[in-house]
Parts: structure tokens; C-alpha cells; sequence
């Protein structure tokens, strides 16, 4: 536990290197499922909180689903990390994928609470904190990418990475209207 937040700071400062010493815990399997699903549910109070404070709970979905979605969401990210980065020659595991997502989702949901406090204190910072989060995690899982295979360029990560997200978001989309799941209709204005 002493090593906690110095860990968050370096992956905040130098995520591969970050990365680098995450991964050398080398913690058992069930260790870092905990760790990942301890992150996901904090992550998903924090983002429930922040409607609330703004009065907007009506919009909310329910918050099983919620949890239950972002977990999948999280299993995705880990399995094409995995396995996208060793069809590009990196040299990560799953088990490996798992301890650095929910090291992410650890560091994500600091940044909630950060974003959560400044809310209450200062409300107009709100929106540029929320986009510096959302900087900070893909700067992280770019470094951890890198960490995990051994990649040296994190260009080339974040690139593959946005190509991979648009080709996965094009194919999925395709199977959800081939199962029938189309896109709400809009009416004439």
C-alpha cells in the first residue's frame, strides 16, 4: 500500500515507466481482478456523483447496468489491447493487460474525485479539469501500451490506437444493425 500513490504519480509523470514498475508487482490473478473491479465500481459512484451534485440524477441510467457496462467496456480495452498489440509485435500478456487497466481505471477515478472537488469548490473548472482527465487517461494508457509490449513509440501507440477504436467502433456497429439495433430516428425539423 506504501507504494500506491507514488505509483499514481509516476504513471501521472512517466506512464511507461510507470508501467514498467506496475507490471514487476507481478501480484497473483485474483489480485488484479479485485483491483479491477474495485476501480470500476469507484470510478462509476464518482461519475454518479457528479450529476447529482448538478441536480441532473434524472438523466442517470440505472446503476447495475452502469457498473455492468463499464466492466465490458473494460474487458474490451483489455482484450484488444492484448491482442491487437501482440498481432503488431509486442510481447504483453492478458493477466498483464488486466493489472494495468485497473491500475488505469485507479488513476481515472483520482481524476473523477479531483474533477468532483473542484465542482464543489470551483464550478467554472469544471469542464477544463474534465478535458485534462480525459488528456491524462490516454496519455496513461498510451504509456502502459508501451509498458506492456515493449513498444518504444508512443506516436505509433496512440495512432494504432485511434485506427484500431474507429475500425472496432465501424465493425461493431455493422453487428449491432445486423442484429437489429438501429439508431434512434430523427424526425424532420
Amino acid at each position: 500500500m506504501t507504494e500506491v500513490f507514488p505509483l499514481i504519480r509516476l504513471s501521472l509523470a512517466d506512464p511507461v515507466e510507470g508501467g514498467r514498475r506496475i507490471i514487476a508487482l507481478n501480484p497473483p490473478p485474483v489480485i488484479r481482478w479485485m483491483l479491477l473491479g474495485a476501480a470500476v465500481l469507484v470510478s462509476v459512484v464518482l461519475l454518479y456523483v457528479l450529476p447529482v451534485l448538478m441536480g441532473e440524477h434524472d438523466v442517470l441510467p440505472a446503476p447495475f447496468a452502469f457498473a455492468a457496462t463499464q466492466g465490458l467496456m473494460n474487458l474490451i480495452v483489455i482484450a484488444v489491447v492484448t491482442f491487437v498489440g501482440r498481432a503488431f509485435g509486442g510481447t504483453g500478456n492478458f493477466l498483464d493487460a488486466v493489472w494495468l487497466v485497473g491500475w488505469m481505471q485507479m488513476v481515472t477515478a483520482a481524476l473523477l474525485l479531483v474533477q468532483v472537488v473542484a465542482l464543489l469548490v470551483l464550478p467554472f473548472l469544471n469542464i477544463p479539469i474534465g478535458v485534462a482527465s480525459v488528456a491524462l487517461s490516454i496519455w496513461v494508457l498510451v504509456g502502459y501500451v508501451c509498458a506492456l509490449h515493449g513498444f518504444k513509440s508512443r506516436v505509433t501507440v496512440l495512432v494504432g490506437g485511434f485506427m484500431t477504436l474507429l475500425i472496432l467502433s465501424f465493425l461493431l456497429s455493422m453487428v449491432l444493425l445486423f442484429l437489429g439495433f438501429a439508431p434512434p430516428e430523427i424526425s424532420n425539423v
